[in-house]
């Protein structure tokens, strides 16, 4: 049974550091990579939790790198804002979208 409490309680801590964070900007100033073997960087300027300034998108899902790709060229055309949504801990994108208007 301690055995028990002390794997939930280990399971809920790690759950309490990673928190959901988002960055609202236009993205002027990114820089998209895509490095061998699929995993997308995004090197930005936006101050966040992501001390290095890098935010990846989760390898192996190629219409997902497709579309951050369209997205992020798309918003720098037309200087349109995108929303970023990521996990603060991994710094691993988990939704993204150009904002109306």
């Amino acid at each position: 049974m301690k055995k028990l409490i002390l794997i939930c309680a280990l399971a809920m801590s790690s759950w309490a550091v990673a928190a959901p964070a988002s960055i609202l900007t236009v993205p002027s100033g990114w820089r998209l990579q895509n490095y061998t073997g699929g995993a997308l960087v995004v090197w930005y300027t936006t101050a966040s939790t992501c001390t290095t300034g890098k935010l990846t998108l989760p390898a192996g899902n190629e219409s997902q790198r497709n579309r951050f790709w369209a997205l992020v060229l798309a918003a720098k055309t037309a200087s349109r804002k995108v929303l970023v949504e990521y996990d603060d801990s991994t710094c691993v994108i988990s939704s993204f979208g150009l904002l109306e208007g």
